[in-house]
């Protein structure tokens, strides 16, 4: 009796073993990872590794601004082709421009500057107040959408790149401007191909530096 009552213990907790193995799920360890990593991304960080390693120190790979707007007058098809960016195929384009020139007005949205040397040229807007869009993100060409998991993600570094210019870049352009000041700038454009309008033309500044103080020019 007492060998039967063992081997029903033995046959019972082979039983609960059995069952207990049933409910468990074996995953690949690349499979957990995977999912242990969804949410992870920090746009925030991945915007100021890019702002401060690559995109501050490719300044000087941006396009000179008045050779590009002569080229846009004469021949935007190449223009377009030879220094714009874009992550798909549509005629939203994105240029990473420089240049130097006069302040000559400080509106409420926008600083308006006559390039050096470009009196021929449509005057410029540097944008004040409105920072939105991909410009920055796209402009330089350097940022792969393939490198990133979901359009969600991609987006959300436009956001936070954007968020760097509005609170890093905007307050000392603001507080320098004034009329006859000199400044150079970098920064990205947005532009259709199939509407180019270079009187409307508004760079979202990325890197400022005033050459001048206002009272120089006056003396």
């Amino acid at each position: 009796m007492k060998s039967i009552a063992k081997w029903k213990n033995v046959l019972l907790g082979l039983t609960a073993v059995l069952i207990l193995f049933s409910t468990l799920r074996f995953e690949k360890l690349d499979e957990v990872r995977a999912r242990a990593n969804v949410g992870a991304f920090d746009p925030e960080a991945f915007a100021r590794d890019f702002w401060e390693q690559e995109l501050i120190n490719s300044l000087d790979e941006a396009v000179d601004l008045g050779t590009l707007m002569e080229m846009l007058e004469q021949n935007p098809g190449a223009a377009f082709d030879e220094h714009s960016n874009a992550v798909g195929i549509g005629n939203i384009r994105f240029f990473f421009v420089s240049g130097s020139g006069t302040l000559q007005q400080i509106g409420e949205n926008a600083l308006t500057l006559s390039l050096e040397g470009k009196e021929n040229l449509p005057s410029v807007n540097l944008a004040t107040e409105y920072i939105f869009g991909n410009a920055v993100r796209d402009g330089s060409g350097k940022i792969n959408i393939q490198d990133f998991d979901n359009t969600m993600d991609f987006n959300k570094v436009s956001e936070a790149l954007n968020a760097i210019v509005r609170t890093e870049v905007l307050p000392p352009l603001k507080q320098g401007a004034a009329p006859d000041r000199s400044i150079r700038f970098t920064g990205a454009i947005e532009m259709n191909r199939s509407q180019v309008n270079l009187a409307e033309l508004e760079v979202i500044p990325i890197s400022i530096d005033f050459e001048n103080n206002p009272d120089e020019t006056a003396n």
